[in-house]
């Protein structure tokens, strides 16, 4: 690309500076994850920032086999992100967040009708009836709400516990909503959330402080790290899985899974691929040639959380959920580098951590160079701090509406 076409468009790569990788990644965070906190993003990259873009970008990164030379530069680069995330636009965000709400009958009663009120400036309702027919539904409501933003973005209401549940859990609350905070604007969730609250009555503030967190995702985005070298493991998890993309004609690894996917689990996935195959697709992908759909790799890394597995989590904590990356560790893509081809062909196929833990039976050769000398360090406390701060704003914009 040219220096004279380097700001063309706000999600095309250029590898002459960091400023319009950083402008790139503002256009695609705030496509992405429309609740991001602006004044987290940088609009001026340092030095040391400016040196590590250009080194890596420099070979326009790909998921192609990466050599000694390559992998250094990957190396220094992931890195760099690991220990400065929000230079490099790596922001902890909230994915996905389902609410179960203790509403009285009285307002269980009227939802069928109270549905068609929502406020049509930033929704329309999209669907509503029977949850019998929503594909592969399995939970305990019988009739839901969809509503749409202008973005084709969906918040979904359920309630109407049948009878027979009903006997056997006494506990269960009577509403639930299922959201992707990300996918919508500050005055949208206001919006939704003084509407809902509305129905509630003089007990909403109450009801919805005392909302149980039933899950709570919070995601982050590696841009520029291919997922088969993203070299990412949670030692103390028993459980592990891949699957590749099924529409990408190269066997590479798509998803690397850590943990039960029937409860909290961590994983790590192509996110290019993702929107390419499902979408959204009003998101501008970054790119190095448009023409010709070279796409800049985005790994993304992401923690479900299900608190009722482990402690309950109310709306009004919401800040205290577990940090994402807790027991999750990063190993230099250089490792690669001391396997064989037949070795690092199946690190490609399954993702490190599969192979590492499910496949290779010789793993304890590796293991002191591994744990003593090829971990990369992480700022926890500035993602964490990144985490709470994305936390509290959500909150505060459910509970303030």
């Amino acid at each position: 690309m040219s220096k004279s076409n380097k700001t063309a468009l706000p999600s095309v790569i250029s590898v002459h500076s960091g400023s319009t990788y950083i402008a790139g990644v503002n256009a695609y965070t705030q496509a992405t994850n429309q609740l991001c906190d602006l004044a987290n993003l940088s609009n001026h990259p340092s030095k040391v920032v400016k040196t590590q873009l250009k080194a890596w970008f420099k070979d326009k990164p790909s998921h192609e086999r990466l050599n000694h030379f390559r992998l250094l530069k990957l190396e220094r680069y992931l890195s760099a992100i690991l220990m400065n995330p929000l230079e490099y636009g790596a922001i902890p965000f909230v994915d996905m967040l389902y609410l179960t709400i203790d509403a009285p009958e009285s307002v269980v009663s009227t939802l069928s009708t109270a549905m068609k009120s929502v406020p049509t400036e930033h929704f329309k309702l999209f669907k509503t009836g029977t949850t019998k027919v929503l594909k592969n539904y399995k939970d305990m409501y019988q009739r839901f709400a969809m509503f749409e933003n202008h973005q084709s973005s969906k918040i979904i209401v359920y309630w109407g516990l049948s009878p027979k549940y009903r006997r056997t859990h006494q506990k269960q609350r009577l509403i639930k909503i299922a959201l992707n905070p990300a996918r919508h604007s500050s005055a949208e969730i206001t919006a939704f959330f003084e509407w809902f609250k509305s129905l509630l009555g003089d007990d909403a503030q109450l009801i919805m402080e005392k909302a149980n967190v039933t899950r709570l995702d919070i995601a982050m985005d590696l841009i520029g790290v291919p997922l088969p070298y993203l070299l990412v493991d949670r030692p103390n998890v028993q459980i592990r899985d891949f699957y590749r993309n099924v529409k990408e004609k190269v066997q590479h690894v798509g998803t690397q899974k850590f943990g039960c996917p029937v409860s909290s689990f961590f994983e790590a996935y192509n996110k290019v691929r993702k929107y390419l195959d499902v979408g959204p697709f009003f998101v501008d992908l970054l790119v190095y040639d448009t023409a010709k759909k070279r796409y800049v790799p985005i790994s993304r890394v992401e923690r479900v959380f299900r608190p009722a597995d482990t402690v309950s989590i109310s709306l009004g904590q919401l800040e205290k959920a577990p940090y994402f990356l807790k027991g999750t560790v990063f190993y230099s893509p250089m490792i690669l580098m001391f396997l064989n081809e037949k070795q690092r062909n199946k690190v490609m196929k399954y993702g490190f951590s599969f192979w590492y833990h499910m496949i290779n039976c010789k793993r304890w050769k590796l293991s002191q160079f591994l744990f003593k000398y090829r971990t990369l360090e992480v700022n926890d406390a500035q993602l964490q701090s990144a985490q709470t701060a994305a936390l509290i704003r959500l909150k505060r914009l459910i509970l303030e509406a």
